[in-house]
């Protein structure tokens, strides 16, 4: 993703899933050129439907490690 659409990105809802197949869901809370900061993160488990883990605290992740970001849809209230 280009950093020009980061700026517009901070605290979207983000499916990351990484080079290993690891995937979680976050808030992009910010970003520079070598990591992804996420909060109220959850790792997403391959048992079943994918049922959400609770990651407590902050999730740096490293953008080399990223295989890909999906963005998810604003919640509508």
């Amino acid at each position: 993703m280009r950093d020009r659409l980061l700026k517009k990105a901070v605290r979207d809802r983000f499916v990351v899933t990484l080079k290993s197949g690891q995937a979680f869901d976050g808030l992009l809370d910010e970003w520079d050129h070598s990591h992804y900061l996420f909060v109220d993160a959850h790792a997403l488990t391959d048992e079943g439907a994918r049922q959400p883990v609770s990651v407590h605290g902050e999730l740096w992740v490293d953008r080399g490690n990223v295989a890909y970001l999906q963005k998810l849809p604003r919640a509508v209230s």
